[in-house]
């Protein structure tokens, strides 16, 4: 026995009895059987990512160059590029010429085709696939260009066809006549007045063709308009507005969207009027605070209970502007549209800004009411409106043949020349 033991014996000898026969009799090794481990859960099998869709580059095979195509209407725009070929398409239908539509953006040629279905529709990303598919296109004519970009250079570099720039409006902004348009052969204006742009410029455009052919888009209106302004829809005032964006630069930023709570203040009191606005389909690309414009307008006409109807960049301007007869619009393309419906046309020029025009030899106040304030506007609303003083009315009508080329529009020119192209010599 230990020494321990032995303490254990005359201290405890209860608890050193009960121990001792426990070892005696219960001396069978307690075993300790380890716990089986639960079996880890095997790891779900990652999913195998989508294949992604292989990248088009062109769809060429898809043209049937069985088809003697003449003409091509060309857009290098990505999200603008609808809004440019509308302006366009339904007067290459009427003219029952055979033509095929080419688009650089792979999201452009999505929404033209969902437009346009039927037509033939392609996109060509590479400028070797541009060239690839006009070398299997051997009855083609010409090129037309709405907007100025980039990829045009591709198309351009084919020296066999005629290269003609129709433009998507036509506007005194800095844009409408610079040394780039060198680079066509034809630049189809509306009137007169695109012309002067380019002269009052003073530079060498020897080397361009002008072919005056009106404005297609705006013959309804114009057959439509005849009646004095003030004696149309029931001598309501159905008021349009349209604004232009920021521009691509600071000095093209004309938009008066930022004083557009002013304007309101001033419509809001005008008795049975109608309102209704488009803005256009690119303001706030520029400035991201502009990008909430409809849903803050929705919200003050409400408020002051005005009639306002508002409408996004897919209605067409002119379904707009055939329904209205007083007019609010920025220094852009629309003031020109407008005319064609004479009626007052009200253009906001901003104040302590230089304004960098392409001058033509009538200026905006020679036919617009022009205003920088809405203190401005107020007044001259109030007088052209209220007191039936449109003292601008004769050089309105002057302006619509100036800027629009009213009987060369009347005329459907614009037609004519498309199928004249076809009976040029090659």
């Amino acid at each position: 026995m230990t020494l321990l033991g032995l303490k254990k014996l005359i201290l405890h000898p209860k608890t050193f009895a009960r121990d001792y026969i426990n070892k005696k009799f219960n001396n069978t090794p307690k075993i300790n059987i380890p716990t089986k481990p639960k079996p880890k859960a095997k790891p779900k099998p990652k999913a195998k990512p989508k294949a992604k869709p292989k990248p088009i580059n062109s769809n060429i095979d898809t043209v049937n160059l069985f088809t003697s195509f003449t003409h091509i209407l060309y857009t290098g725009e990505n999200n603008y590029a609808l809004n440019h070929l509308d302006l366009w398409i339904p007067y290459f239908l009427e003219a029952k010429i055979e033509f095929i539509i080419i688009t650089r953006h792979v999201n452009a040629f999505n929404k033209v085709l969902e437009k346009y279905p039927l037509l033939n529709i392609v996109f060509l990303k590479s400028e070797k696939d541009v060239q690839d598919l006009i070398k299997k296109m051997t009855f083609l004519r010409a090129c037309f260009y709405p907007s100025n970009t980039g990829p045009n250079l591709h198309l351009l570099k084919q020296t066999h066809l005629k290269h003609v720039f129709v433009g998507h409006g036509d506007s005194d902004k800095s844009a409408s006549a610079h040394k780039y348009f060198r680079v066509y052969d034809e630049n189809w204006v509306a009137g007169e007045a695109h012309i002067d742009r380019f002269r009052n410029e003073g530079f060498d455009f020897s080397g361009l063709k002008f072919v005056r052919v009106g404005r297609p888009n705006l013959l309804k209106i114009l057959q439509e308009s005849t009646q004095k302004w003030d004696e149309r829809f029931d001598s309501k005032i159905n008021l349009l507005y349209l604004s232009t964006w920021e521009g691509v630069y600071t000095e093209q930023n004309y938009t008066s969207v930022y004083i557009i709570d002013e304007i309101i203040d001033v419509l809001k009191d005008i008795e049975n009027i109608s309102l209704k606005v488009k803005l256009h389909p690119r303001v706030g690309s520029r400035d991201e605070s502009l990008l909430e414009t409809n849903e803050h307008l929705k919200e003050i006409t409400q408020e002051y209970e005005l009639d306002c109807s508002i409408y996004n960049s897919e209605k067409p301007v002119d379904e707009l502007i055939i329904k209205s007869n007083v007019f609010i619009c920025d220094i852009s393309a629309v003031v020109s549209e407008c005319l064609a419906a004479n009626a007052p046309i009200f253009v906001y020029i901003p104040k302590d800004k230089e304004i960098k025009l392409s001058q033509s030899n009538m200026k905006f106040e020679d036919y617009t009411y022009t205003f920088s304030t809405t203190i401005e506007l107020e007044e001259k609303l109030h007088r052209v409106i209220f007191e039936k003083d449109d003292y601008l009315q004769e050089n309105r009508e002057r302006a619509m043949e100036y800027i629009l080329g009213k009987e060369e529009t009347l005329n459907q020119r614009f037609i004519k020349e498309l199928k004249l192209i076809n009976s040029e010599e090659v």
